[in-house]
């Protein structure tokens, strides 16, 4: 049953979202995105699920699709969620929001990033302010993001990337690559300039959801790091901040800070997780990106840089187009039955102990 309800593109996903909730006799909101469509002119979509009192002194958000391509894996958690929820022990205290394909853009396409080709977990800084610098950036940008993506283009500029790490590090390197940069908007892990559709969406739906809550979490599934099928909880505050020992409490050993260096991410600029505090201010709040294995890194780099060259500089409906998409997505999405019983399996544990947890303090606060 679990393989069944992982999809093999962005419309089949959906279709499974939406007939799983309404098996479930759930209501569904779905925001369109009416600036973009999809391949074959389709509509885009994101869609919300609320279970549970909506003025629960908890909420749990569950989301998928931050970076598109990365979809299908919460997508299919979503879906079994949905599927098993008359099973599940949901607290009275705790609503849960699922929310399905935030970025469907990127969904849609395989693309990591969304339609104006911005990172959407960097996107979510004071526009208004001088942007958050990544000076190795600058100085890597043209191997980062090649122009050329050719073997031995893509093996010379590997060896510089090498040369790089071996002289300062191989943290700075990830940091310089992926910590975001707001200089390109032809490269990669580029936050933008202004709120993207998705960004001024989220804000919508946790405004409308979570607004009547004291304690708030969120747990948000993304791929492509880490050993394969394992899920990190990846968290960016440090020791020295409550959420920290929250998310210790609920997860365990398998919670990362980003600041203290422990996660096999670096830590980033402008994510949801890093915003989300400062929306609820007057909430309690636990955030964590729950990041599974899929590929060898420099397999997902690779992919991701021939991608980014197909948008920037190729044609995304041409023929070379195909192995380039088939590539990303198998590097964000391995679609083995093995792989998706790890991620529902894993999936579940996180998901009821953040109930748990939730629960816990709304009884407290």
């Amino acid at each position: 049953m679990i393989p069944s309800c992982f999809s093999f593109d962005y419309a089949e996903a959906r279709s499974k979202f939406l007939a799983a909730t309404r098996d479930a006799g759930l209501e569904v909101t779905s925001i369109q995105n009416e600036a973009v469509k999809g391949p074959r002119d389709a509509d885009l979509y994101t869609d919300v699920v609320r279970i549970g009192p909506s003025d629960a002194p908890a909420t749990l958000l569950f989301m998928s699709g931050t970076h598109g391509v990365e979809g299908f894996c919460g997508s299919g958690a979503q879906v079994e969620f949905l599927k098993t929820l008359k099973d599940r022990e949901i607290p009275t205290d705790v609503q849960v929001v699922l929310i399905h394909a935030i970025n469907p853009h990127g969904f849609a396409w395989l693309r990591r990033v969304n339609e104006d080709n911005v990172d959407l977990n960097r996107n979510f800084v004071d526009h208004s302010k001088p942007h958050p610098a990544n000076p190795n950036y600058e100085i890597l940008k043209d191997v980062i993001a090649p122009k050329d993506i050719s073997d031995e283009a893509l093996k010379a500029a590997n060896a510089t990337l090498r040369a790089f790490s071996d002289e300062h590090g191989p943290v700075a390197l990830q940091a310089a690559a992926s910590c975001g940069q707001y200089t390109h908007d032809d490269g990669v892990y580029y936050g933008g300039t202004f709120d993207t559709w998705s960004n001024r969406t989220f804000r919508q739906i946790v405004n409308d959801t979570c607004s009547q809550s004291k304690a708030v979490a969120l747990i948000d599934f993304h791929t492509g790091l880490g050993p394969y099928g394992y899920g990190e909880m990846i968290i960016e505050v440090g020791p020295e901040d409550p959420a920290y020992d929250r998310a210790k409490g609920w997860w365990g050993d398998s919670v990362k800070s980003t600041v203290s260096g422990e996660s096999v991410s670096a830590h980033l600029n402008g994510t949801i997780d890093g915003t989300l505090p400062e929306m609820l201010s007057n909430a309690e709040v636990t955030a964590g990106a729950i990041e599974f294995g899929t590929r060898p890194s420099n397999e997902v780099f690779r992919a991701l840089r021939k991608d980014n060259w197909l948008h920037a500089l190729g044609d995304p409906l041409s023929l070379e187009a195909k192995p380039i998409k088939k590539e990303i997505r198998a590097a964000f999405y391995p679609d083995t039955d093995d792989w998706k019983q790890m991620i529902v399996a894993r999936g579940r544990e996180v998901i009821d102990q953040a109930m748990a947890g939730l629960s816990a303090d709304a009884k407290r606060l």
